[in-house]
């Protein structure tokens, strides 16, 4: 080979290690991870593997109700996990379902919507953590039926919405619960898009919420807001391609949780099963991938927790699977 034939060959492998060396993060990075073990396993659920389970946390006790079992038969069973010890508590009293949501607001947890089948619902059920009893809020849901919603809760109020109905109807809208009266009232959203399977976590005073899947378009929706019970606001794409930052975070059904002034997500779907997590930096508006990637099967619709400043993702499903495993994330990186 002659000289100049070597040169090119030289030139053209520095231009490739450059390009590399300053590629921004996306959501296919395939780097073999050397860094330092963030994922863990903890105590195994000890109910039936499922997916699709609504969840939700009072104080440093989560609580996990219903799901599908691999069969796609419906579950109505409710758990409690504290001291990372699983125990079963009173059944759910409004039947099997999967696709429901849950928040809590001081020491009592609420979990409704879902569906069974080709029935959806719309109405919701109130768990004391004092008395251990279920009851029934008398005042049904404000919006349609629906499963694959999102909720959070801030400032002493609930908020529930988007989702879709099991005719296929993608929905956008958004209510306000308030505890005090058990009563719904519809607000303002500012959502692109009719999505299902979105994700929400609070850090401070706001939630943000985003993600999921487009009804209809089938796309898997960028939007990303953040909302302080007034008002929301549009905050950088979840696929997001400028000078500063490019990355790719659109997913559904991934397990969403906050540890202190971070919020991150966790697996997923985007077209095939994920495995990586993806931390939310508020004060900077964007997203980074540089923590371990789930040790567990990698999975969408798991249940997640934020206890003691470490995140708790368990159950979940994969095209032909439902786990019961239990994996603890601790941010070192």
């Amino acid at each position: 080979m002659n000289k100049k034939n070597w040169l090119f060959l030289f030139l053209a492998g520095a231009f490739a290690l450059t390009f590399n060396a300053c590629k921004k993060s996306d959501d296919t990075d395939s780097t073999v991870d050397t860094g330092p073990t963030e994922w863990t396993k903890s105590t195994v659920f000890t109910g039936d593997p499922r997916g699709n389970a609504a969840y939700f946390q009072i104080g440093n006790t989560g609580y996990v109700v219903g799901g599908a079992l691999r069969t796609n038969e419906r579950l109505d069973d409710a758990w409690s996990f504290s001291n990372e010890l699983w125990s079963p508590i009173e059944d759910f009293p409004g039947g099997k379902r999967e696709g429901a949501v849950g928040f809590a607001i001081g020491t009592k947890g609420y979990v409704g919507l879902g569906r069974d089948g080709a029935v959806a619902f719309d109405d919701f059920y109130e768990y004391d953590s004092e008395s251990g009893t279920w009851t029934t809020i008398p005042i049904p849901f404000d919006g349609e039926a629906r499963y694959g919603a999102v909720a959070f809760t801030l400032g002493g109020y609930a908020y529930v919405g988007a989702g879709a109905t099991v005719a296929g109807k993608g929905l956008s809208d958004f209510y306000k619960f308030d505890p005090a009266t058990n009563g719904w009232e519809r607000i303002e959203a500012k959502f692109t898009s009719k999505f299902v399977n979105g994700f929400a976590f609070v850090i401070g005073n706001k939630a943000y919420v985003g993600g999921g899947l487009e009804i209809g378009s089938g796309q898997y929706s960028d939007d990303f807001f953040s909302f302080d019970g007034s008002n929301w606001v549009r905050l950088s794409s979840l696929n997001r391609a400028d000078d500063s930052y490019t990355y790719d975070v659109r997913r559904q059904n991934t397990a969403a949780f906050a540890i202190g002034n971070y919020g991150y997500v966790a697996g997923g779907n985007r077209g095939t099963i994920l495995g990586n997590v993806w931390k939310y930096d508020p004060s900077s508006d964007s997203w980074t991938d540089k923590h371990q990637a789930f040790q567990g099967t990698y999975r969408e619709g798991a249940v997640a927790f934020s206890i003691g400043g470490k995140g708790y993702v368990a159950t979940g499903q994969s095209s032909a699977s439902k786990y019961d495993d239990n994996w603890v994330f601790t941010p070192v990186r």
